[in-house]
């Protein structure tokens, strides 16, 4: 007789329904990659360069329009305490944020290439150290030779509100 445990859904997913598999967006940064969800992904656009905000901090680009939006762009690298050289990149990710804040219902996150479909199973993390001490990142994976970042949007869109309040 095999194994029939469920697997717990994630919140919204039906109850009792076997979750074996998450689709996701391997998304280039410069020497790492962030690991999204594909539901946590507006679009992705053609790099644009930002409107600058006076007295930003480092990690905050400046401002872009989409879809009638003025969207923040950020550089995840900054963000998460890393090393960005500044050169514009081949793509903008448009994220969704997580809790309805009028004020900051995406966030735009330059990459610098083309983001990968990737399917995530339990089998391919395997052991893989899911914390991370860096700021804005829930976790830090290796899988195959890759660091992938996991992006704590609620944070970014948390720092993002408070500059704009300030």
């Amino acid at each position: 007789m095999t194994d029939q445990s469920v697997t717990p859904a994630p919140q919204g997913a039906l109850p009792g329904k076997r979750v074996d598999a998450v689709h996701c967006l391997l998304m280039p940064l410069q020497g790492e990659y962030l690991l999204l969800p594909n539901a946590a992904v507006a679009e992705v656009i053609a790099y644009q360069d930002a409107e600058a905000i006076p007295d930003a901090p480092d990690w905050l680009l400046g401002k872009i329009i989409w879809r009638d939006h003025q969207v923040p762009l950020v550089s995840f690298e900054r963000a998460s305490g890393g090393e960005y050289d500044g050169i514009g990149g081949a793509r903008i990710a448009v994220l969704n944020t997580l809790n309805g804040n009028p004020r900051v219902p995406y966030i735009a996150v330059v990459l610098q290439g083309i983001p990968r479909l990737q399917l995530v199973q339990p089998s391919t993390l395997g052991k893989a150290e899911a914390t991370s001490s860096r700021p804005s990142t829930s976790a830090e994976l290796r899988i195959n030779d890759r660091t992938l970042l996991i992006p704590d949007l609620d944070d970014l869109e948390q720092r993002i509100d408070r500059l704009q309040k300030a």
